[in-house]
């Protein structure tokens, strides 16, 4: 089969964005995972027809070409001009094949090699919930370990987090009568009482709404001040799924043209065509929501209660945002992983589903995922030191989400990757079954993969290493560490374990240490308690909010895209400059030389 890629920028190109990618361990530039694989088409050298291929569907008996719709947007044709008669359909139907499973388990290539632990609470055991309550003081919360075998909710983890004065007796009869049997659950909250808390829609055939008021006036009970809890129904303020899902397709069609004419085609109507997806609506609405949401824990000190249809989709993204605007922990690197973690994969929001990783259900995909990271991108835009990880890094989260390499966004529940687990155990008894964390890629990547695999040197690996991790760190976050140490008498605090120059100080070896298998953090530090008193504003109006060219547009080319319509000044990637990372390091190594000693396990002499 011969092979060629229409692409606008040079190989170069392709490199460099291979190399900030979450899977570039394991793959080279142009190997793509085949779940990674949106759409395929038909396609005819000299045509500019083509014609959606779909698996079980009758396929022609000659096919002159393939064209591969990548997830990330990425558009590969081959051309099978000089391929044997035969080897085109079988090449056709083992990607239709591979590329929609029918199931999640179909997609793993398991090995007996455990994933490095990468210090981040699974929120899968009440340990962690537990830490989580202590972290932010929040009372009158307890957790319950009804959920121990999912024989309350299939889509909530094993332990959930529920008012103090609910039984797990009255907490099994509430559930029924909720979508999903999901009930209320809690997410996040304050020393001062307030809470976050997600909840289903109240099931259709239940006529009685008695159960749904009796848990929000648990929510209301909790409360040390018993204030009445905000309620906020996402499914009447906020755009439905298949809007999210209609405004995607618009810019992937958009930003995947079969060729330079249409190319050229779209560029002169392309903010307008941007606009008209209305994306930018739906990332403004859901700023505004979760500010509203920011706004009534801080300035009135009320709970809030977010619902969706099933309490997986959109409340996530609205807790998540409200927890980002109000908790610095969160908007570090550990923060934000154990974000993730808690509200999106332990809390069950359906990925497989609404990312199409298998053939099932395409009229219920929805990138939700993909709204909260331009969510994110928005506030670091608007804060660019505030968070510690950069908006490559979101992206590269994007695209991992589609990659079965990783397994932490591939399941719809906790309980769907404990069934694909013992499928993959039946299939190979005789090797254990590991599937990775993303989170693991911080630790590095075991000789197996480095050398084997993708034939890369150890040398190679590490100069790879170092150059992904300054492009997902955030330098200007690094930056605003090192002026809180110029402050006057700083550096003679650092011998005090007590002082905030002493973390300040920890927290940058971390950051910029980088032997191999380091974390960015510390793994076994204590949670840092929220603190309300560092809030995030966001002005969440669509004008002053800025199109994710980076991730929309990342394999298009530069120079057809313009900030504000102004041919003079090209919109390119934001990251920061190479000369900017130089002068963060001689900063460092300047105040190692001039601090006392540092002995190995950290402490100074």
């Amino acid at each position: 089969m011969e092979g060629k890629e229409e692409k606008l920028d040079g190989r170069d190109r392709e490199a460099e964005l291979h190399v900030s990618s979450l899977q570039s361990h394991f793959l080279g530039v142009n190997d793509i995972c085949s779940s990674e694989i949106d759409l395929v088409n038909q396609i005819a050298e000299g045509s500019t027809k083509k014609k959606r291929l779909l698996f079980n569907a009758p396929l022609p008996s000659r096919l002159p070409g393939l064209q591969l719709v990548l997830k990330n947007l990425r558009v590969i044709n081959f051309s099978f001009k000089f391929t044997p008669v035969g080897e085109d359909l079988r090449i056709c139907k083992a990607l239709l094949h591979h590329a929609f499973p029918p199931s999640v388990d179909h997609l793993f290539l398991s090995c007996g090699y455990p994933s490095s632990q990468p210090g981040i609470p699974d929120f899968c055991g009440a340990q962690d919930w537990e830490r989580e309550l202590q972290r932010t003081r929040c009372p009158n919360w307890r957790v319950s370990k009804h959920n121990e075998f999912f024989n309350l909710c299939a889509s909530l983890p094993t332990v959930v987090v529920v008012p103090r004065d609910l039984l797990d007796a009255q907490l099994e009869q509430a559930a029924q009568h909720f979508q999903g049997t999901r009930p209320p659950v809690w997410c996040w909250g304050s020393l001062a009482g307030a809470a976050l808390v997600r909840m289903a829609q109240i099931s259709p055939n239940i006529n009685d709404k008695q159960q749904e008021n009796r848990m929000m006036g648990l929510v209301h009970r909790c409360h040390p001040k018993k204030l009445q809890p905000t309620i906020l129904d996402l499914d009447q303020i906020l755009p439905a799924l298949k809007e999210i899902q209609m405004s995607y397709i618009k810019l992937r069609e958009l930003h995947t043209p079969d060729d330079p004419l249409q190319f050229w085609e779209q560029d002169r109507h392309y903010w307008s065509r941007w606009e008209s997806s209305r994306w930018m609506l739906h990332v403004s609405k859901c700023l505004d929501v979760a500010q509203n949401a920011a706004s009534a824990i801080i300035h009135h000190n009320s709970s809030v209660i977010l619902q969706d249809f099933e309490g997986r989709d959109l409340s996530a993204v609205i807790s998540c945002l409200v927890q980002l605007l109000l908790d610095p922990q969160v908007r570090t690197l550990r923060g934000f992983h154990s974000l993730v973690q808690k509200e999106w994969v332990a809390l069950g929001h359906p990925f497989s589903t609404r990312l199409g990783h298998t053939r099932n259900n395409p009229e219920e995909q929805s990138p939700v995922w993909l709204l909260f990271l331009d969510c994110v991108h928005q506030v670091s835009l608007q804060h660019p030191g505030a968070l510690e990880f950069t908006s490559e890094y979101l992206l590269a989260l994007w695209h991992a989400a589609h990659c079965s390499l990783h397994s932490t966004f591939m399941f719809n529940s906790v309980s769907a990757k404990c069934s694909a687990i013992a499928v993959l155990q039946r299939e190979n008894p005789q090797q254990p079954v590991y599937l990775r964390s993303i989170w693991s890629w911080w630790l590095g990547t075991d000789d197996l993969f480095n050398n084997q695999h993708n034939g890369a040197t150890e040398n190679c690996v590490d100069k790879q290493n170092q150059e992904t991790r300054e492009a997902f760190l955030n330098v200007h976050y690094i930056q605003k560490l090192f002026e809180n140490l110029t402050v006057k008498g700083s550096l003679s605090r650092v011998v005090d374990s007590m002082s905030s120059a002493h973390d300040t100080w920890h927290r940058i070896q971390y950051l910029l240490e980088t032997s191999k298998s380091s974390l960015p953090f510390n793994p076994s530090g204590p949670p840092v308690p929220v603190q309300l008193d560092a809030s995030l504003r966001v002005d969440v109006s669509v004008c002053n909010l800025r199109p994710w060219q980076e991730c929309f547009g990342r394999w298009l080319s530069e120079p057809v895209v313009f900030v504000n319509n102004d041919p003079n000044t090209l919109l390119k990637q934001t990251d920061p400059t190479k000369d900017h990372w130089k002068q963060i390091y001689q900063m460092y190594n300047l105040m190692k030389s001039n601090l006392p000693e540092i002995i190995p396990n950290g402490t100074v002499k």
